[in-house]
C-alpha cells in the first residue's frame, strides 16, 4: 500500500491541509488514468486516413494533375462534407459520454485539520480520513476504521449483486478483506471512517486503466472489409489501366497510352461509394441514438450488425434490476402474491413482521420492495413504525447471514424480529420434524425457481433489552424475483431466429441464472458452468467450452476476458455488454463493447464502442437490426455501383481488340487532345 496505516486507528483525526498538499505532490490527483483525448486535428485526420477517404483523395489528386478541375472540385466537394459529418457525429457522441461521466459523485466529506469539510474527490490523498454514510460512493481505496460496520455493494468490481459487510480495522499491521474498501463501490448501509491508502493510478480502479491500455484494439470487421475492397479495386484498376496503357502506347505513342490508362483507371474507381458509405453510416448512427444507443465510432454500427454472438450480463440488462415479491410461505401454506386481494389478512400479518425484521430506512432492494409491497396492501408504513420503539438491533452479519431488531410494541410487549438466509433461520428456530421438513422442502422449491428467498422469525415476549441469536419462532419464507425486462424474451427470440447466439455471463448463482434463462427463452446447454469450472483451462479447452455452453455463473473478471478471447479465436464477431469496472477489459477486447449508461461506470463507458442510455437488452437487438439493415444497404449499393462500372472495362478493351478509337475519352480533356494532335 502507498501509505502506512495508523497504529491507533481510533485516535486518528486525519491530515492537516499542509500535510495533504505535501502528499499531493507525491501521489498526484485522485483521478482515473485516462488516455489523452484526441484533438480535433487528430480526430479529423484519423477520419481522412480511412481507406475509402484515401481512395477519393488519391483520385482527386490524379484528376488535378491531369487538368480536370471540375472532377477535382466535385470529389473534394464530397470528401470534405463527409469528413465533417463523421467528425461532428463522433465528437457529439463523446460529449454525450462525458456528460454521463459528470453525473458521478464528485465530492466527499473529509477530515482536514480535525474538521469535516466537503472536498472534490480528485484532491484526496493517501492518509486522508473520509466520512462515509449510506448512499455514498467510496472515493478511494482504503481501510475502514471507527465504525460499527458498513454494508457495501461491490458489484461494480466483483459482479456479485449481494452487498457485503465490512468491519472496522483492528490490527493495522494485518488488514483483511473485511476491512478493505475499494474506490467506486457503494455504501448501502451504515456509517464509518475510511482511511485512504491509495489514490489515482494506485487504486484497483486506476490499475485497471493501465491494463486497458495494454489491450490492442483491432480494426472492426467493416474496416477490414473496406480495406480489402479498396485494395482490390485499386489493384484491378491499375492492372487493367496498365494493360490498356501498354497497348495504346504501342499503337499511338506514350502520351496517348498514359492518358488512356489514367482515363480508364479513373472510370473504374467507384468514387461514389465512399459518399454512399458515409451517408448510410451517419444515418444509422443518428437512428440508433434515437433508440437509446450512443455510437462512439461510425464503423461500430456495421460491426454490431455483423455480430454472431452477444455476451450479456443478467442483472439490470436482461432483468429489471429490482426485486419483486412473488410468494410467501406462511402458516404451512404457499401464498401467491401476484393477486393481493386473496389471502390479504395473511399477507398483511406476514409483511408487518417482515418490516420489523428489516431496516426501517430502506436502501437494500429487498427492503425497498418489502415497504412497497406493504403500501400496495394499504399499510401506512410511517404510522406503523411510529407505533413501535426500537430498543436494540444487530446489523446483518456475513457469518450468521441474519439481521435482528428488538422492538417495543404499542401494547407494551417486547418482540425480537429476525430476517436472513432460510437455512440459518431454520437452524435457530424451534420446530417439530414435520414443520421443519415442510419449510425446508418449500425453500428448496423456491431456490430451484431462481428466487431470492428470505427467512423470517421472531422471539415474542422477549425479556431484556438486548438481541438474542437463538430460540426463534419460525414465521415464514419470503420469495422475491428480479423479473425479466419487458420485451427481453422477444428480443432474445429475434436474436436466435437471426442466427445470433446469446450467452449469459453473470455473477449470480446457477439456479437464478437458469430460472431467468428459462423465463426469457434463452437456448442453452443443460450444464451450467461456474467460474470454478473455468480455472486452469488450456486455450483449446477454452474454445471447446465456449462452443458448448451458453450460461456462465460466478465468473471472475479475467474469465470474462478469456471467454471473449476464446470466442474470437473461433472466428466469432462478439458483442459484449457490461457496466462495472470488472467488465472493462472484456468490453475493450470484444469486437464491440456495449456499456450501460445508467448504472455503468466511467471505465466501462470509456472501454466500450456503444453506450446504452436505457441499459436494456432490447436496445441491443434494435441496434443489431439497424446494423444489419445498413450492411444490406451497403451491399446493395456496392453491387449497383459495381454493375455500373464493370461495363467500362468492356468499353475500354473492345476498341483495342478491334483496333478502334477509345470510347471513353472524358478524363484528360485538353491534355488528351493535345497529345493526339502532337
Amino acid at each position: 500500500m502507498p501509505h502506512t496505516l495508523p497504529t491507533n486507528p481510533s485516535a486518528y483525526h486525519g491530515l492537516s491541509e499542509k500535510e495533504a498538499l505535501s502528499q499531493q505532490t507525491i501521489y498526484g490527483l485522485n483521478q482515473r488514468p485516462v488516455t489523452k483525448q484526441k484533438t480535433w486535428v487528430h480526430r479529423f485526420f484519423g477520419i481522412m486516413a480511412e481507406p475509402m477517404m484515401l481512395l477519393l483523395l488519391a483520385t482527386a489528386i490524379v484528376y488535378f494533375f491531369i487538368g480536370d478541375k471540375l472532377e477535382t472540385i466535385i470529389l473534394l466537394g464530397s470528401i470534405i462534407p463527409i469528413a465533417l459529418m463523421e467528425f461532428f457525429q463522433e465528437t457529439k457522441t463523446d460529449e454525450a459520454v462525458r456528460a454521463l461521466d459528470k453525473m458521478l459523485v464528485q465530492f466527499c466529506s473529509v477530515y482536514r485539520d480535525g474538521v469535516v469539510k466537503k472536498l472534490e474527490i480528485k484532491y484526496l490523498v493517501p492518509g486522508d480520513l473520509v466520512y462515509l454514510t449510506a448512499g455514498d460512493k467510496v472515493p478511494a481505496d482504503g481501510c475502514l476504521i471507527n465504525s460499527p460496520g458498513l454494508m457495501i455493494d461491490e458489484s461494480m468490481l466483483t459482479g456479485e449483486s449481494i452487498a457485503v459487510i465490512k468491519s472496522p480495522l483492528e490490527k493495522p499491521e494485518n488488514p483483511i478483506d473485511e476491512n478493505k474498501l475499494w474506490q467506486g463501490t457503494n455504501v448501502v448501509q451504515g456509517e464509518g471512517q475510511l482511511f485512504v491508502t491509495a489514490t489515482g493510478a494506485h487504486t484497483t480502479y486506476g490499475k485497471l486503466g493501465g491494463l486497458l491500455e495494454k489491450i490492442i484494439k483491432t480494426r472492426t470487421p467493416l474496416q477490414l472489409k473496406i480495406q480489402r475492397l479498396v485494395r482490390g479495386v485499386a489493384i484491378a484498376a491499375v492492372s487493367i489501366a496498365f494493360f490498356v496503357g501498354l497497348i495504346l502506347t504501342w499503337q499511338q505513342g506514350w502520351a496517348a497510352g498514359l492518358l488512356g490508362g489514367l482515363t480508364l483507371a479513373m472510370s473504374l474507381i467507384p468514387e461514389e461509394f465512399p459518399v454512399v458509405f458515409s451517408v448510410f453510416l451517419i444515418m444509422g448512427v443518428w437512428r440508433m441514438t434515437k433508440q437509446n444507443a450512443l455510437v462512439r465510432e461510425m464503423a461500430m454500427v456495421e460491426t454490431l450488425g455483423s455480430a454472431t454472438i452477444i455476451c450479456t450480463d443478467k442483472t439490470g440488462t436482461l432483468t429489471e434490476g429490482s426485486m419483486a415479491i412473488k410468494s410467501i410461505y406462511y402458516k404451512d401454506k404457499l401464498i401467491d402474491c401476484t393477486d393481493i386481494t386473496k389471502h390479504k389478512t395473511e399477507l398483511i400479518n406476514f409483511i408487518k413482521t417482515t418490516l420489523l425484521s428489516l431496516e426501517q430506512v430502506a436502501i437494500d432492494p429487498i427492503e425497498i420492495e418489502a415497504q412497497s409491497f406493504a403500501h400496495r396492501l394499504g399499510i401506512d408504513t410511517e404510522k406503523f413504525y411510529r407505533e413501535h420503539t426500537l430498543i436494540d438491533d444487530l446489523p446483518f452479519d456475513a457469518k450468521t447471514k441474519m439481521v435482528h431488531h428488538l422492538w417495543k410494541n404499542i401494547n407494551g410487549t417486547t418482540t425480537q424480529y429476525t430476517a436472513g438466509a432460510p437455512e440459518f433461520i431454520l437452524n435457530q428456530s424451534k420446530m417439530n420434524t414435520k414443520e421443519r421438513a415442510l419449510a425446508t422442502a418449500e425453500y428448496e422449491k423456491m431456490a430451484e425457481q431462481g428466487l431470492r428467498v428470505i427467512g423470517v422469525a421472531e422471539r415474542p415476549d422477549h425479556r431484556g433489552d438486548k438481541v438474542i441469536v437463538a430460540d426463534f419462532k419460525f414465521v415464514g419464507l419470503l420469495a422475491m424475483s428480479d423479473p425479466p425486462r419487458a420485451g427481453v424474451k422477444e428480443a432474445v427470440a429475434t436474436c436466435q431466429e437471426a442466427g445470433i447466439r446469446v450467452i449469459m455471463i453473470t455473477g449470480d448463482n446457477k439456479l437464478t441464472a437458469h430460472s431467468i434463462a428459462e423465463a426469457i427463452g434463452l437456448k442453452h446447454n443443460e450444464e451450467i458452468l461456474t467460474g470454478a469450472d473455468l480455472t486452469n483451462l488450456s486455450p483449446a479447452a477454452w474454445q471447446e467450452t465456449v462452443k458448448r455452453h451458453d450460461i456462465f455463473t460466478r465468473v471472475q473478471p479475467e474469465q470474462k476476458y478469456q471467454i471473449v478471447e476464446a470466442l474470437q479465436a473461433l472466428g466469432e464477431v462478439v458483442a459484449m455488454t457490461g457496466d462495472g469496472v470488472n467488465d472493462a477489459p472484456a468490453l475493450k477486447k470484444a469486437s464491440i463493447g456495449i456499456a450501460m449508461g445508467q448504472k455503468g461506470t466511467e471505465v466501462a463507458r470509456a472501454a466500450a464502442g456503444i453506450v446504452l442510455t436505457d441499459d436494456n437488452f432490447s436496445t441491443i437487438v434494435n441496434a443489431v437490426r439497424e446494423g444489419r439493415r445498413i450492411y444490406e444497404n451497403l451491399r446493395q449499393a456496392f453491387v449497383f455501383l459495381f454493375s455500373f462500372h464493370l461495363p467500362i472495362v468492356g468499353l475500354a478493351i473492345l476498341p483495342l481488340i478491334f483496333k478502334q478509337p477509345l470510347i471513353i475519352q472524358k478524363v484528360g480533356g485538353e491534355l488528351f487532345c493535345k497529345a493526339q494532335l502532337s
